[in-house]
């Protein structure tokens, strides 16, 4: 196939981002961070039929059928018939693996064990709907995920064109994600792999391709070294077994490409150990794409615009509120509570209302009436007591609600 112009490229993206607008995958890091050789049509086909997919309660599997009109649209297929895409995809062919025969090696946690499987154990593609049936042992990976799982975006998935961008789009969110979630910090945020690991999360070295190789990755602290040296022996790297050719081929092509279209940006650093300084490690700094930074910031400053309201329409609903409100309030309290409700008189006079049912004697009227608009007090059931919210009478002064809301304007 011939390289893409630029009008194409365009044009698949178009397609892409129309339909699958706000459609997201989910997968377990433990998935993310397995081991396997695949294509990028693998990939592909794996993330979109993950997010199609639907479980089968008795045999606790997952199956995914798939029109073959939408994956026209999901990779940008412009005309003819899908069915050869398919079948490269299905059948095998020398040295590229098919969906079914893609195996990966991963980490139980639950079981402390290596798993080796195929991940996908049928696939069919007839009356133009293509067919995906999982490996029940994944289905904890998959389906019902409670924690320590990654949601990625489909659009920005599928309109990667490395099979190395894919992978380390997927690794790299999951490792942002994670340490944003256990830090609570923005980052940008550091990881560092071995190299041997790397080129097997990557496919680059085939995790399956000799009892060696699998006997080394089942063992609990992997010796790289050594399976770095089994897969020069097969030729397991290709051309991309020296460091100057992965950096080209692998790492500087997926950082053009998540740099420039996903939601995440990262760089890289070679770390050399021994003599001559040869590379052993790739430490990574992660984090959120500037351009999704520029583009919240631009939406934000939007919002506050639309919120802006001019002084005239300010006194005028201060005057409204304060026919609500029968406590004494000073206007500069009355402007506090209408900034915090958005301008919304509805929202204060609902405030007011579970004010004047709940039982509770308020020393401070009017940190409670920011309290309730900002945490969406409610009345609980059907009677007129307990109010529902986070106010404590003892730990927010008014001068705190205050200072923290001119804060956030």
């Amino acid at each position: 196939m011939g390289r893409k112009s630029k009008q194409q490229m365009e044009e698949e993206t178009s397609a892409i981002e129309s339909f699958l607008s706000n459609q997201h995958y989910k997968k377990a890091n433990t998935l993310i961070n397995s081991k396997g050789k695949s294509t990028l049509l693998v990939q592909k086909l794996f993330a979109v039929s993950i997010a199609k997919a639907e479980l089968n309660q008795d045999s606790n599997t997952l199956e995914a059928n798939i029109y073959g009109t939408d994956l026209k649209k999901i990779f940008g297929v412009k005309g003819g018939s899908f069915y050869e895409h398919i079948k490269a995809a299905i059948e095998p062919v020398k040295s590229k693996p098919s969906i079914l025969d893609w195996r990966i090696i991963y980490s139980n946690d639950e079981t402390r064990e290596i798993e080796a499987i195929n991940v996908i154990t049928d696939a069919s593609f007839k009356n133009g709907v293509l067919n995906v049936r999982y490996n029940s042992k994944i289905t904890p990976y998959l389906a019902n995920l409670q924690n320590n799982y990654t949601v990625l975006s489909l659009a920005e998935a599928v309109q990667l064109n490395s099979v190395y961008s894919f992978r380390l789009y997927e690794i790299l969110k999951a490792e942002m994600d994670k340490q944003r979630a256990i830090t609570k910090k923005e980052g940008p945020y550091y990881v560092q792999y071995h190299l041997t690991d790397l080129k097997l999360r990557l496919g680059i070295i085939d995790s399956q391709a000799d009892p060696a190789i699998i006997s080394a990755l089942k063992k609990g602290n992997p010796d790289y070294d050594a399976i770095e040296r089994q897969a020069d022996k097969l030729d397991g790297a290709g051309k991309l077994k020296t460091f100057g050719n992965f950096k080209k081929f692998a790492l500087d092509k997926a950082q053009k490409e998540l740099n420039e279209t996903t939601s995440i940006w990262f760089d890289y650093e070679p770390v050399k150990a021994g003599r001559g300084g040869k590379v052993v490690s790739i430490r990574f700094k992660i984090d959120v794409n500037p351009r999704v930074k520029d583009k919240n910031n631009i939406s934000n400053d939007l919002i506050q615009k639309e919120n802006a309201i001019n002084p005239a329409r300010e006194l005028e609903l201060m005057d409204q509120v304060q026919d609500i409100i029968d406590e004494k309030v000073k206007p500069s309290e009355i402007r506090s509570i209408l900034k915090v409700s958005g301008y919304n008189v509805d929202k204060i006079k609902n405030a007011y209302d579970l004010y004047t049912r709940q039982s509770n004697t308020v020393e401070n009227f009017v940190g409670w009436m920011i309290s309730a608009i900002k945490n969406n007090y409610s009345i609980a059931g059907a009677s007129t007591r307990p109010i529902v919210g986070e106010y404590v009478q003892s730990t927010l002064s008014y001068e705190d609600m205050e200072s923290e809301l001119l804060d956030n304007f």
